[in-house]
């Protein structure tokens, strides 16, 4: 974790969240796994940082945004593939 990120995360004990919301609402396919890996990064750091003192709601939260965070990386790399595939074959959007 970069010094300029962990100053972030410590005056924003609830950024996760903010990258997870934004990781969820990408658009653009291009940007989306970037987002994906900065809020995986930041729920990871939020677990290290406060996973036995947060509450059991807390604790559920984060599992919650890193599973949510997997599925959505599995779903967009098949959406990908999928639109991949309709370019070659020339059905592209």
């Amino acid at each position: 974790m970069s010094k300029a990120f962990s100053a972030a995360h410590a005056a924003f004990p609830q950024h996760w969240k903010n990258l997870v919301e934004a990781a969820i609402l990408e658009t653009n396919p291009h940007e989306l796994p970037q987002r994906i890996q900065d809020a995986q990064d930041a729920v990871m750091d939020e677990i290290e940082d406060s996973f036995h003192t947060a509450s059991q709601s807390e604790r559920q939260s984060l599992l919650g945004a890193i599973n949510a965070l997997r599925e959505l990386r599995r779903v967009s790399q098949i959406s990908v593939e999928m639109i991949d595939v309709g370019r070659k074959y020339g059905n592209a959007a």
